[in-house]
C-alpha cells in the first residue's frame, strides 16, 4: 500500500514538474520573440543620392541608427549627399540596426599635376590624369613634329608644370603635337615685353615657351619683363615651327637692355623644304 502510495505520488510530482518547465519554456519563448520582434523586419530604403539631413529623417522615423562609415568626393555629386550605403537598399533588418553611409565631401582634396610633358602619349596622360581625380578637357593641338606628344597642360588657359597641386575635378587641358613642325619662321623678338604678352605672341607665331627663368624679387610671373631670350633675335634666325623659346624674366628691365619695339611685328615664314 505504502509502495503504491509513493509511486503515485512520485508521478504527480514528476507531472508537476514537467508542466512547471513548458510553462517557463513557454514564458522564455514568447520573451524572446518579444526580445527579437520575430518575424518583424524593416526594409532598407534607398539612401544613395539623398542628402545627409534627409537621410538622419528616414532612418530616425524607422527606428535605424546611423553612422558615416566613409566619405569620397565626387565633383558629380552634391556635397553631403549619400554616396553607397551598407546594408543596401531592400536589405530587410531589425529595428535599431545601423546602417553605415559613405557621404560625398564638401570640399576636393589636393592633388598634384604628374610628370607628363614630354614623355605621355595622350591616351597615357588622360588615364593618368584621371587617376589623380582630375577632368580632362578636349585636347589642343599645336604644330609640333610629335603627332599627339604631350607637349604642355593648362588649367583655365594657363600653363602648369608637374607637381603643380590643385582640388581633385579640377579640368586640365592637354596640349598635344600636331605632327606638322617641318616649316620654320624667323625667331621672334620679345625682348621688353611682359611675359603674358611674349607667350600671346609665341602662341600666335605656333611657337611654345620653353624654360621660364625667373629672378628673384618677382611675385607676379605674368607682369615680368622678357630680358633674354634662346634662342635670340637675329638677321637670318629662325625656328622650327612648334619649338620653343626660353625666356628669362625680372621684374623690371636690367640696366643696359636696349629694346626695340620695331621688331615686334618681324616674323617671316620660310615654308618646308
Amino acid at each position: 500500500m505504502l509502495k503504491k502510495y509513493l509511486t503515485k505520488a512520485l508521478l504527480i510530482n514528476v507531472l508537476i514538474a514537467i508542466g512547471i518547465i513548458i510553462v517557463l519554456l513557454i514564458i522564455v519563448q514568447s520573451g524572446l520573440k518579444s526580445y527579437t520582434r520575430h518575424g518583424e523586419s524593416i526594409t532598407v530604403a534607398d539612401l544613395r543620392g539623398k542628402s545627409f539631413e534627409q537621410v538622419k529623417t528616414i532612418l530616425t522615423d524607422n527606428h535605424l541608427k546611423w553612422e558615416i562609415m566613409d566619405s569620397v568626393f565626387d565633383v558629380k555629386k552634391p556635397p553631403l549627399s549619400i554616396v553607397d550605403q551598407n546594408p543596401k537598399p531592400g536589405s530587410k533588418v531589425k529595428e535599431g540596426r545601423t546602417i553605415y553611409i559613405t557621404i560625398n565631401a564638401t570640399s576636393a582634396p589636393a592633388t598634384e599635376i604628374p610628370d607628363l610633358i614630354g614623355r605621355s602619349s595622350y591616351k597615357y596622360a588622360k588615364m593618368q590624369l584621371e587617376s589623380y581625380g582630375l577632368v580632362v578637357a578636349e585636347p589642343v593641338y599645336r604644330p609640333d613634329p610629335h603627332l599627339n606628344a604631350v607637349i604642355g597642360m593648362e588649367i583655365n588657359g594657363k600653363p602648369v608644370t608637374r607637381k603643380t597641386k590643385v582640388s581633385k575635378g579640377t579640368v586640365v587641358t592637354l596640349i598635344l603635337g600636331d605632327g606638322l613642325g617641318n616649316s620654320r619662321i624667323s625667331v621672334p623678338y620679345l625682348i621688353g615685353l611682359r611675359y603674358d604678352e611674349a607667350q600671346f605672341k609665341l602662341r600666335g607665331y605656333s611657337l611654345n615657351v620653353g624654360a621660364r627663368v625667373v629672378d628673384d624679387g618677382v611675385t607676379d610671373t605674368s607682369a615680368a619683363i622678357v630680358y633674354k631670350q634662346i634662342p635670340a633675335y637675329g638677321q637670318g634666325a629662325t625656328i622650327r615651327v612648334g619649338e620653343p623659346i626660353d625666356l628669362f624674366l625680372s621684374k623690371t628691365l636690367p640696366a643696359g637692355i636696349e629694346v626695340n619695339p620695331d621688331l615686334y611685328d618681324i616674323v617671316d615664314t620660310i615654308p618646308a623644304q
